[in-house]
């Protein structure tokens, strides 16, 4: 029914958007990029690993494990770093650096953990695929099925979150304006650490379908963290629905982009897929730094000004 490419395309970019989701929703609560997000999603990469390759079990058992995982890890993060060196004064710029500094740790414990599968088990623990312990319906994969599902659910519920909760609105009201929200009485606390865990457990989540189609290991995280970091950029860092619209913009045009090229100058050329994201991160921040969502909501405007005008000029 799809091509080979449209099935890559939309998986990834599935994965991508909800990662994207969620190092917004943390740019916007706490103002720095969580660069360490991308590990989360390889801790679910290897939950999937684990389900499949050690307990020799259905792999879709690893998305709770995923996201609870995920979660425990980004509160970890928050409480242990991010709240402890804000207390202490530090600023964006230091919190960036020690998140990427955490990021590292986390990637040496997740190869250690990939080296005693090797090395104790005797199972093969990097550049795996778990296609064939996927299921099928008709030419249809498994992990395209579900993943397309859970982005739905994941973007309605956070859309039914942010507009029709108390703590959604609690959440709206921080991002807007974090110290007036304290006044009125919002736990600013307790709304970024649950913030915190809704994006390490999506980025676990996004994790846990990656082995699933495409070839995975310890080093997936640092291909994921350069798209989820420019669709975020692309799509708007200050608005949710813009993170929904860069994830699929960018990995759409990440994954048929570097197609094109492989197949107009070589295999090679894949090498630098990561180009494109950033090459198009650039041009988008050079003619619209507020993103698609800005972009989109400016000719919102025009449009409704444009409507008005001709209703008044009707009369």
């Amino acid at each position: 029914m799809f091509p080979p490419l449209i099935k890559d395309a939309l998986v990834y970019a599935n994965c991508v958007t909800m990662m994207s989701i969620g190092f917004t929703l943390v740019y916007l609560i706490s103002r720095i990029p969580n660069f360490a997000q991308s590990t989360f999603a390889v801790v679910g990469v290897y939950c999937t690993f684990s389900m499949v390759r050690i307990l020799e079990i259905n792999p879709y058992v690893a998305m709770p494990l995923g996201v609870i995982l995920g979660a425990l890890l980004a509160l970890v993060v928050y409480l242990g770093i991010v709240n402890t060196l804000t207390k202490y004064g530090a600023g964006p710029i230091l919190l960036t650096i020690s998140l990427l500094a955490l990021q590292q740790i986390f990637l040496a414990g997740i190869n250690i953990y990939a080296d005693y599968v090797r090395n104790v088990l005797g199972i093969y623990s990097r550049g795996f695929m778990l296609r064939a312990n996927d299921f099928r319906v008709g030419d249809m994969p498994g992990v395209l099925i579900v993943s397309s599902v859970t982005v739905i659910v994941v973007i309605v519920g956070m859309h039914y979150m942010l507009t029709r909760t108390q703590f959604g609105i609690a959440m709206r009201a921080t991002v807007e304006n974090a110290p007036l929200a304290s006044v009125l009485g919002i736990n600013i606390k307790k709304v970024s650490i649950i913030s915190w865990m809704i994006t390490g457990g999506l980025a676990g989540l996004a994790g846990t379908f990656l082995p699933l189609w495409f070839s995975s290991g310890p080093g997936s995280g640092g291909m994921l963290a350069t798209s989820v970091f420019a669709a975020s950029v692309v799509g708007g860092l200050t608005n949710i629905y813009g993170a929904i619209l860069g994830g699929y913009v960018i990995s759409l045009l990440e994954v048929w982009g570097s197609y094109l090229l492989m197949k107009t100058f070589g295999l090679w050329i894949g090498a630098y897929r990561l180009l494109i994201p950033l090459a198009l991160m650039s041009i988008i921040l050079m003619y619209e730094p507020g993103g698609l969502a800005a972009l989109i909501e400016r000719l919102r405007v025009k449009f409704l000004r444009a409507k008005k005008v001709r209703e008044e000029e009707s009369k």
